[in-house]
């Protein structure tokens, strides 16, 4: 996926100017989070702009956008006005803390597929730190941020490593939140979970996790779950 653009069924993604590319992550989280009956959603760090895109793909919704990157601003940019969706996606280049001093608006959905990495060396570019590496978005920052700006029945969607889950867990108690859906997900069914989905909201906690594998265990075949879930964005399924 190094390619400076990515061809989706409805929809391409250039990404001539931003450090992080096209990856599963995103595709995954924008495939899965629950925003069919949003009416207002707002993307946390869009980067490039995928998320945001599925997004509008999924729904019917007012999408905001808000990335801290004036580099991939200028992908995410052109991205959303070339896509069908560009009278319903809206670009903020600036902190998510500041949208949330200033935003008067309520979101149905928050999704973020944030940058995670905390207390580890950092990538060579400046712009790929900037996007793995939470020291411009906390998780303190991102849920204080999320209670703002969620309506009474508002759900925040991340994606985030696995051995992150007890740190997002117990930050989202903090803030009154609970786990409302969460998927599990691994490479394949030989390795272990390495990301974690999870919606968070005002209402009773989850009871099952659901479980994504991504390919079978024969190398380049993907599994009849993740096909599901993706189908109706890659141009291979």
């Amino acid at each position: 996926m190094s390619n400076n653009y990515f061809c989706f069924k409805q929809f391409a993604v250039v990404q001539d100017n931003t450090a992080m590319k096209v990856g599963t992550d995103g595709v995954l989280l924008g495939a899965w989070c629950s925003c069919a009956n949003a009416r207002r959603v707002l993307d946390v760090g869009t980067g490039t702009g995928l998320i945001a895109m599925m997004v509008a793909q999924r729904s019917e919704a007012q999408v905001a956008a808000v990335e801290i990157d004036s580099s991939a601003c200028i992908d995410a940019v052109g991205n959303f006005g070339n896509s069908p969706w560009s009278d319903r996606i809206e670009l903020f280049n600036l902190p998510v803390q500041e949208f949330a001093d200033d935003c008067q608006d309520r979101f149905d959905l928050i999704v973020s597929n944030p940058p995670f990495f905390s207390n580890s060396l950092k990538a060579p570019s400046a712009g790929r730190a900037l996007a793995r590496h939470d020291d411009t978005l906390p998780v303190a920052d991102l849920f204080s941020c999320a209670i703002r700006l969620l309506n009474d029945n508002g759900r925040l969607s991340v994606i985030i490593p696995a051995d992150r889950l007890d740190d997002y867990d117990s930050e989202a108690a903090f803030h009154g939140l609970r786990p409302v859906r969460r998927a599990m997900v691994r490479p394949n069914p030989s390795l272990p979970f390495h990301r974690a989905m999870v919606e968070y909201g005002y209402g009773d906690s989850f009871t099952t996790d659901e479980i994504i594998t991504i390919e079978t265990d024969e190398h380049g075949v993907y599994s009849s779950e993740y096909i599901a879930l993706t189908r109706d964005f890659y141009l291979k399924f």
